[in-house]
């Protein structure tokens, strides 16, 4: 365990909607849970796992929110590099997408020169 102290407050601890995680919460349930019959353990079950994916969605989106210019440009490189990877490891023949490969390429090279 560490040595790190909180504040009985929380400063310095980020800021989230709990309103909004919990409406997202139940939208999630719906969509996953909501035609089933269930018991209660089951339904408060189903109800933990959306709320956990609603939690995790607002602090990736908070995230994603805080990153700069120059960070979003670098993640946007990676996943384009992903995707080559992705139509490489394809055997030659069965390659039908040499334009987007190129098109790919391009991409790259020019997120590249903008940085």
């Amino acid at each position: 365990m560490s040595n790190t102290t909180v504040p009985a407050n929380a400063e310095g601890m980020p800021k989230f909607d709990r309103a909004a995680v919990m409406r997202l919460a139940w939208e999630i349930y719906r969509k996953r849970f909501g035609g089933e019959k269930r018991d209660a353990a089951s339904r408060r079950w189903a109800f933990s796992l959306s709320l956990k994916s609603a939690w995790m969605t607002v602090k990736w989106e908070a995230k994603e929110a805080a990153k700069n210019a120059e960070q979003k440009r670098a993640s946007e490189i990676e996943a384009l590099r992903l995707e080559v990877l992705r139509i490489e490891a394809t055997p030659f023949r069965m390659r039908l997408d040499n334009d987007r490969y190129d098109r790919l390429q391009q991409q790259i090279s020019a997120l590249q020169r903008a940085a």
